[in-house]
């Protein structure tokens, strides 16, 4: 009778063992797999990054240099349907060539020799927001527009009031932002002229090129604005 209950002992003791056992094995599995064991916390592994800004590549092209800098006038006509047309004027950097596309009647560009700097000038718009709200409404569209990745700075953004050739007062707003539109980092100032005698903005212009351009781009905008208007 001993001998069966020993018996009965080892067989149980032995079937314990192997439960362990396969206990023991399971967790080692599961950790080698990357599980946890009960009782372990739980790490999550780190989501990788939604995006990554873009690294913008150099370029070595001297700024734009405000001396010796002489401009010339130029008239032309834009038109935006259902619109009439309407012809507008103001000076720009000589030797800067004029452009225009059949896909943006509405506006022209004025290219310098190496393409890197423009004034893009446009009208015939409906004449219905104030220069601020037009500001206001660039800046949401670009923020709602732009990649993370492009790295959108606002640099500067305000309203003002200036006076142009024959001493009338008109209301302005600029915008000057940059972002890595490809591969190298652009600078762009935006501004919005009322010229049309009330307080509507009626020509929008934006001079583009190079962070290192900053304040050739300065002299260009400012000739541009004290120049503009719409002729009859």
């Amino acid at each position: 009778m001993k001998t069966a209950v020993l018996a009965s002992g080892l067989v149980l003791l032995g079937l314990l063992g192997g439960a362990a056992g396969y206990e023991i094995g399971r967790r080692t599995e599961s950790a080698a797999a990357g599980g946890t064991g009960p009782g372990e916390a739980t790490t999550e592994p780190t989501p990788p990054p939604a995006f990554a800004l873009k690294t913008p590549v150099p370029n070595s092209l001297p700024g734009l240099k405000v001396k010796g800098m002489r401009f010339q006038d130029h008239t032309f006509s834009v038109r935006q349907e259902p619109q009439p047309s309407v012809r507008v004027s103001l000076a720009t950097p000589r030797g800067w060539r004029l452009t225009t596309s059949p896909d943006t009647p509405g506006e022209v560009k004025f290219l310098d020799p190496l393409r890197e700097r423009a004034v893009r000038v446009e009208s015939g718009f409906p004449a219905d927001l104030t220069p601020a709200q037009l500001l206001d409404k660039l800046i949401g569209d670009l923020r709602s527009s732009q990649p993370p990745e492009n790295d959108l700075r606002i640099l500067e953004q305000g309203a003002d009031t200036v006076t142009d050739e024959e001493g009338t007062r008109r209301d302005i707003a600029t915008l000057i932002y940059t972002y890595i539109p490809k591969e190298t980092r652009r600078y762009v100032i935006v501004r919005w002229v009322a010229a049309g005698g009330d307080d509507k903005a009626t020509v929008e212009m934006s001079i583009t090129g190079l962070p290192q351009d900053a304040d050739g781009l300065g002299a260009v905008l400012f000739e541009a604005t004290k120049t503009v208007g719409q002729k009859d």
